[in-house]
């Protein structure tokens, strides 16, 4: 899922934006969402504290007209997230420096009175090139495509009563029709199969009870009695590489 965001207070630029941005998407087989703002409001500032899953596109016009710029907005956004693509939309050439373009990983800048059409489809083709990059676990339920960042997995286990598996996320769980060994190709070394029928995320382990066999992530979340006898010394002597 790439989530698209737009923050422009010029009504006639909201719209085109997000006229090109559908345009785009629609040629492309990605689940993704688009939502508009005229200004840093309380939904949006929701938005950034809280994401959902998947990737996130953040299109911000420098000038808002009011107490908050495009660039307040992007500070905002690295307080909780270095992953998600900011660009910025300028009418004339209030270009932050380059030192504070680097800080906040801004990918480019987008002229409203040059090729701005043109340009906001390349840098789109850009940022989803550049997510293709970023690990991720793709997968499909009821025909929509989901890319999940790993850093956002938690621990994925089998329901072999229902014949599926379910990737609990920072966010929500998603039940998948698919075998564990179809998401074990997809994973990288941080992820440990601790059993049988379940893979966790170590880098998003805070603690581990091994008495009462309990994982406890950073965000509260528990995973009881999924820790086999089998696997039990190893996991213990991985899980102090990460805590």
């Amino acid at each position: 899922m790439v989530h698209i965001i737009i923050c422009e207070n010029n009504k006639n630029y909201r719209i085109r934006t997000y006229d090109i941005i559908e345009s785009f998407m629609m040629k492309t087989n990605i689940n993704y969402t688009i939502n508009t703002f005229e200004r840093y409001s309380d939904k949006l500032k929701r938005i950034i504290e809280n994401p959902d899953d998947g990737h996130y596109i953040y299109i911000l016009d420098i000038n808002l007209e009011n107490d908050d710029s495009g660039i307040d907005i992007a500070n905002d956004i690295r307080k909780y997230d270095y992953d998600s693509i900011i660009i910025l939309e300028t009418g004339y050439k209030e270009l932050i420096s380059e030192a504070q373009k680097l800080r906040l990983a801004i990918l480019d800048y987008v002229c409203k009175s040059i090729n701005y059409d043109k340009n906001i489809g390349e840098l789109l083709e850009l940022s989803l090139e550049i997510f293709e990059l970023k690990k991720s676990i793709k997968f499909q339920v009821e025909k929509v495509d989901y890319n999940i960042k790993y850093k956002d997995v938690l621990f994925i286990e089998t329901d072999s009563i229902e014949r599926k598996c379910i990737l609990t996320t920072v966010n929500k769980e998603y039940e998948i029709r698919k075998p564990l060994y179809f998401f074990e190709k997809q994973l990288n070394k941080d992820f440990f199969k601790v059993s049988r029928g379940c893979i966790v995320n170590m880098r998003n382990i805070k603690k581990c009870d091994h008495e009462n066999n309990i994982i406890i992530f950073y965000d509260g979340k528990r995973l009881c009695g999924a820790i086999s006898v089998r696997h039990a010394k190893k996991f213990k002597d991985r899980l102090k590489e990460y805590i």
